[in-house]
């Protein structure tokens, strides 16, 4: 059964910012690219390096470790050697709080 989890108000997500959550022991990056709000799971599939640590370019996000690369909207692999996508979770805003549905 899936619940909504509050991230955080919408103004403290600015647009190129990003963070990680961790409910109920997942951990999942949380990030504004350009207003709109993405939900993936923070730990690369490739070997163990959290995401929030990475670099946000564009509409993905790159693994500090070995620099695989994710697109945040689907959580496919762009960059190798990765090969796993990421998990993606929904993400809903509702009176200026961002939420996400785990």
């Amino acid at each position: 059964m899936s619940k909504l989890v509050f991230v955080c108000d919408v103004t403290k997500l600015q647009p190129g910012d990003k963070m990680a959550i961790s409910p109920d022991d997942q951990s999942i990056l949380v990030a504004n690219v350009d207003g709109r709000i993405y939900a993936v799971a923070n730990i690369c599939t490739h070997e163990y390096a959290e995401l929030v640590n990475g670099f946000l370019t564009g509409d993905a996000i790159t693994c500090p470790l070995h620099l695989s690369s994710f697109k945040l909207e689907t959580g496919e692999v762009m960059n190798a050697p990765a090969s796993k996508p990421l998990k993606t979770y929904k993400v809903i805003v509702s009176e200026a709080k961002i939420y996400v549905e785990v």
